[in-house]
């Protein structure tokens, strides 16, 4: 039927028909349509960089989601709980710190003090038993704690030790009385043992000396009985 309705149009008919413009001129009748001029379609760029990139936040949530069927929401919350609870552990752990801190502290004002009273009492000790011949009160040496407190730690009593002259028996009486004062603490030092073990040597020597003295006087006496 295509055939035979072409060979019915006459050659003047197809001169006009291949001569009819391909665009239709403006409110020309029976003209054929505009063709609209298609603009080239751009090619599809790939994804936005910021949707390359990837979200580790938004990818660990994703892999939480994937693994866990809870609503978000719970798994929101039980990170929360899950934070709290080890923002408890580090607080406890940092209050048993500080508690083990202040039992150290504590423990060195303790020895402190101790050491104190009993550098105190022994330097006491030294006056009360040296009486007259103590040359003057105690001087101590102090330690200061960490609670800004000043402890004693050592001590010394001064006290005179040279023999009375012209007097051995005197002087006799004067070292033993320091020698007791040399020993009168509990816990003597060195520096204690030291004193009493002068004071034994000048004892003795003045002992000596009395025993020197009454063998002297032993052959006069003699002869005055004879006369």
């Amino acid at each position: 039927m295509a055939i035979s309705a072409v060979s019915s149009i006459s050659a003047g008919d197809l001169v006009r028909l291949f001569r009819a413009p391909l665009v239709g001129s403006a409110g020309a009748a029976g003209s054929a349509p505009a063709v609209r001029r298609v603009e080239s379609v751009p090619a599809l760029r790939g994804r936005d960089d910021a949707e390359e990139k990837k979200d580790p936040a938004r990818d660990e949530s994703s892999r939480m989601l994937a693994q866990d069927p809870r609503r978000p929401e719970s798994i929101v919350s039980d990170r929360l709980d899950s934070l709290r609870g080890e923002k408890s552990a580090l607080e406890r752990k940092q209050a048993d710190r500080k508690g083990d801190r202040s039992a150290e502290v504590l423990s060195v004002i303790s020895q402190l003090r101790s050491r104190d009273a009993e550098v105190r009492a022994h330097e006491a000790a030294h006056m009360a038993a040296g009486g007259r011949y103590v040359t003057g009160g105690a001087t101590y040496s102090y330690q200061s704690g960490p609670d800004g407190g000043q402890y004693a730690v050592g001590g010394e009593v001064g006290i005179d030790t040279s023999p009375v002259p012209g007097d051995p028996q005197a002087t006799v009486q004067k070292m033993r009385t320091i020698r007791a004062a040399a020993l009168a603490p509990s816990d003597p030092s060195a520096a204690d043992l030291s004193v009493a073990a002068a004071t034994a040597q000048i004892e003795a020597a003045a002992l000596a000396e009395i025993a020197q003295a009454r063998s002297d006087a032993a052959p006069r006496q003699g002869l005055n009985v004879l006369a």
